[in-house]
């Protein structure tokens, strides 16, 4: 297996602004306010080693404004972590080499304010040591397979506890 390097999915410095005359009736009304354009995208961690999985998470934070950096596995993660903070992390549970609880606690060792910025997903939800690590951090986690949906939901909750 070759070490592979942390991607930054969205890039700001390669945004392209055009300016388009467009009557006043054609404009689109926006489902965001002007405030939440302006405000600077969240910086979320993405841990997962599947790559189809992680392209489709991807996508869909990315649809969502946050610029993702991803990684395949926790020993990865840590790197990243060591770099710079992030708003959110969003991390597998079971990856090669360091898995989602072993990165937990180095994480949580290096930016101890990072604790609350977890969401865990997981398929071994029958799994009593996963079980008894998201009972002990009162994690926010899902259940593979899960609707976008639900991501948005887990992220809403983390964003609540950190106000």
């Amino acid at each position: 297996m070759h070490p592979q390097r942390a991607v930054s999915y969205f890039d700001p410095a390669k945004v392209t602004t055009l300016e388009i005359d467009v009557a006043q009736d054609d404009v689109p009304q926006l489902d965001v306010s002007p405030v939440e354009v302006a405000r600077p995208a969240k910086r979320v961690l993405l841990l997962e080693d599947r790559d189809d999985f992680r392209e489709v998470l991807c996508d869909h934070l990315a649809s969502r404004r946050f610029q993702v950096i991803f990684v395949p596995s926790g020993v990865e993660g840590v790197r990243e972590i060591k770099k710079d903070p992030f708003d959110l992390i969003i991390c597998d549970m079971m990856m090669p080499g360091m898995g989602g609880e072993m990165f937990y606690w180095a994480a949580t060792r290096m930016r101890p304010a990072t604790a609350q910025r977890f969401i865990f997903f997981t398929g071994h939800q029958n799994n009593p040591a996963i079980n008894f690590f998201f009972r002990r951090v009162n994690a926010t986690m899902l259940i593979k397979p899960f609707r976008m949906a639900e991501l948005d939901s887990a992220i809403q909750d983390v964003s609540r506890k950190l106000r």
